[in-house]
């Protein structure tokens, strides 16, 4: 396994922590990227995006995008059981570890 192929894992299941600590279990995706910033792991638009259709795509989040002017969007993104479960590693899915990163 790559050495990118393991950040993004470990990426994906700290987007499930970021979502796990925050109210009401969702955050928008402009502060999802500032968590990572003040965590002291910058991240790219593309590879967040990547990384919210990937754990969609698996059931572990919910994302609802909504038009802002010029042709802007904003996506909120929520939690699901089946992310709470992978976020406990008690769910594996493909792209994210299995375990808990230090």
């Amino acid at each position: 396994m790559s050495f990118p192929h393991k950040i993004a894992e470990e990426r994906r299941w700290r987007v499930l922590d970021f979502l796990e600590m925050a109210p009401c279990h969702s955050l928008n995706d402009d502060i999802i990227r500032t968590m990572f910033r003040e965590a002291g792991f910058p991240i790219d638009v593309v590879s967040l995006d990547d990384d919210l259709d990937h754990l969609e795509r698996y059931d572990c989040v919910m994302i609802t995008r909504y038009r802002l002017d010029h042709g802007r969007y904003l996506s909120v993104v929520k939690l699901t059981i089946e992310g709470q479960q992978t976020w406990q590693c008690e769910r594996r899915i493909p792209g994210v570890v299995a375990r808990r990163p230090l």
